[in-house]
């Protein structure tokens, strides 16, 4: 194509037109890379806790970064595969799964690894704390 008999309005819309298809192609690039990690997420062997921290955080970065959506909006977290963990103890450290070898993913960011014993413990120690205040105050 001969740029010479291009008015600077037909350039500009071309120039546009470019940047709109690289726009599109990204994006779509993005969106597949976004469904391949859903599809890992969802369907975890339950093997490695530290692949899924790593395929949620590549998740959390994509959507992110190209769509301005927090990921707790995207995908139930609910939906991952585990272990069985009590209720109160995966509210309060906000434990997303745990994997075959006991370790689990947890924390507000989603990027926090511990044995699931040692959370355990942890819970017990804070409750048992909590009794006590509570009877101190009573007296």
């Amino acid at each position: 194509m001969q740029y010479e008999n291009i008015d600077s309005a037909e350039m500009a819309e071309l120039a546009l037109s470019q940047a709109v298809d690289e726009h599109i192609e990204k994006s779509k690039e993005a969106i597949d890379r976004i469904s391949e990690l859903e599809q890992q997420i969802l369907h975890w062997n339950q093997e490695d806790i530290k692949r899924l921290r790593n395929d949620i955080q590549e998740l959390r970065e994509l959507l992110k970064k190209n769509f301005q959506v927090q990921i707790e909006n995207f995908i139930h977290m609910r939906s991952i595969p585990g272990m069985r963990v009590p209720e109160e103890i995966r509210q309060l450290y906000k434990i997303i799964s745990v994997d075959k070898k006991g370790f689990a993913l947890y924390g507000t960011e989603m990027d926090k690894i511990a044995h699931i014993t040692k959370i355990t413990e942890h819970f017990k120690k804070r409750k048992e704390a909590a009794a006590q205040a509570k009877a101190k105050e009573k007296k």
